[in-house]
């Protein structure tokens, strides 16, 4: 029988690199707002905005049309830049409910569904550790996504869950930025190392996927 997979901002970018290549062993669901036109992946559309009440109803019939998910990829993210002050609070709200509440909202719903998620996938970024200026937001809500998915790995009904942290890479993400994307981490390479990581058998595992020389740094990992 096959597994089902499910990936939330698997419609471009990192996620849909991910989805690719989960989708030679599973059976995948991506989410986003654009239909990415993979004939390898099932598309269904979630925008997650500012509203926290239309995203928990959009949560809710995006659990009921599911069926039973082994492996839950967390990669929804986007970029945001400015001080504390010059954010408002619908970059603020829209932020947090991409980077932290959507994840825990949806991960309850699934354990409430079916009693159990198999595995966990939570892509959170180098910014999970390292304090920006300009990205107070983006930051925090990296550093909140991987606390929870260490916590959940506590967890006995979910029994395996891995943290990725990558850094920047050349994707749509940075539209607009004007940085420099030839130093950035290529997303097919990356989502292989991500698929690599969640293979061999554990319980808990944080890895780093840096750049400058491209690299993956396994840094905690916990036996079953």
């Amino acid at each position: 029988m096959t597994n089902n997979a499910l990936i939330i901002g698997g419609s471009s970018g990192l996620g849909l690199e991910i989805a690719l290549e989960l989708s030679k062993k599973y059976d995948v669901t991506v989410t986003g707002r654009r239909d990415p036109c993979q004939d390898a992946v099932r598309f269904m559309p979630l925008d997650i905005g500012a509203d926290t009440c239309a995203l928990q109803r959009k949560l809710d019939e995006l659990t009921a049309a599911l069926p039973h998910t082994d492996l839950f990829v967390y990669a929804a993210g986007f970029y945001q830049e400015g001080t504390i002050d010059k954010l408002t609070d619908e970059d603020i709200m829209k932020m947090n409910n991409a980077g932290f509440l959507a994840p825990a909202l949806l991960i309850s719903r699934i354990i409430n569904k079916q009693q159990e998620l198999p595995g966990y996938i939570a892509i959170t970024s180098t910014s999970q550790w390292t304090p920006r200026l300009y990205e107070p937001i983006y930051t925090g809500v990296k550093a909140g996504l991987a606390k929870l998915s260490e916590s959940l790995a506590l967890d006995p009904r979910v029994h395996k869950t891995l943290i990725a942290a990558p850094a920047g890479m050349k994707t749509r993400f940075w539209e607009g930025t004007g940085r420099d994307l030839s130093v950035m981490l290529d997303p097919k390479w990356a989502a292989k190392q991500v698929v690599e990581l969640y293979e061999d058998d554990f319980r808990y595992k944080f890895a780093k996927i840096m750049r400058e020389p491209a690299r993956v740094e396994v840094v905690e990992k916990i036996e079953r």
